[in-house]
């Protein structure tokens, strides 16, 4: 073999062996940054909230009924039809409590009719009707938020059930119920810099989550994941967080260091007048709430 054969072979085991290594260390970290607009039926406790469904129209789906569940927010009726549930917002395929959330949608939902419900926007970006769903005067959306298997999710225009979904939300957590489940751990402080010098978009690491570590004792956070209010989520890699430090969490991009994490977004992730920050531990159990 020639030298300079053997130099470009050289060459290419490096640029081989660089890559690889960067992607091990990507997957090592578990990020995810997504934007989507997007149980046994005897666990199911009785609740302090009347569930009673008023809708207002059938929306010409007669008979129509659920052929398919796609997960605890996204159903398919008979003629071909995605709804997604408007006002809730359930855990993603892969993250704690999918399969509880979607179990308990094809308990309420699968193979039976269901009355149709629309606010404001009548479909979303991805074609599916925007709709609350009813069976047998149950109203399901209300239903997947007080049971603790969604969390409440309004958007603009589409609010007219907000406080009532607020309430559900608030009793699911009272009572520790599904997502809410708490975790042993209680050592963190929360904040969080949600509105950027200028414009967000251009200053993106001037957006942050501020995360003290308030108890007596280190932790490794490894596969903790902090979640927005829609379906944004940070998973930490394998770190050691010391008593009475700081980490923070940047929107942006950058080099992870001892105590700064990059979330890597290409948008913001916090809104400025209102969001909902859920950390959770490894095992998926809620560590903390940070509502503004």
């Amino acid at each position: 073999m020639t030298t300079s054969r053997f130099c470009n072979t050289i060459s290419l085991i490096i640029v081989i062996l660089l890559i690889t290594i960067i992607l091990i260390s990507l997957n090592a970290c578990g990020l995810y940054y997504e934007y989507r607009d997007e149980i046994n039926s005897n666990d199911i406790k009785e609740s302090n909230i009347t569930n009673t469904g008023e809708y207002e129209s059938y929306d010409n789906l007669n008979s129509a009924l659920v052929k398919e569940v796609i997960d605890g927010d996204t159903i398919i009726l008979s003629n071909g039809e995605k709804v997604r549930l408007i006002g809730i917002n359930t855990p993603e395929y892969g993250r704690y409590y999918f399969d509880e959330a979607r179990e308990l949608m094809e308990i309420l939902t699968l193979g039976k009719e269901v009355m149709l419900e629309r606010d404001i926007t009548d479909r979303d970006k991805y074609g599916r009707l925007l709709r609350y769903v009813y069976v047998n005067g149950l109203f399901v959306n209300l239903e997947m938020i007080e049971r603790g298997f969604a969390n409440a999710y309004t958007y603009p225009p589409d609010v007219k059930y907000t406080e009532k979904f607020l309430e559900a939300e608030r009793y699911a957590r009272s009572n520790n119920a599904g997502l809410w489940e708490r975790s042993k751990i209680t050592i963190v402080k929360i904040d969080i810099n949600y509105d950027a010098e200028g414009n967000d978009n251009q200053n993106l690491n001037d957006e942050y989550v501020i995360i003290e570590n308030i108890s007596s004792k280190d932790v490794n956070i490894g596969d903790w994941t902090i979640k927005d209010s829609a379906t944004n989520i940070y998973k930490f890699c394998s770190f050691l967080f010391k008593k009475d430090s700081t980490i923070h969490l940047f929107s942006g991009s950058g080099i992870d260091n001892s105590g700064d994490f990059y979330w890597g977004g290409k948008r913001p992730v916090w809104n400025n007048d209102h969001d909902t920050l859920y950390l959770r531990d490894d095992k998926g159990l809620l560590v903390e709430i940070y509502n503004y």
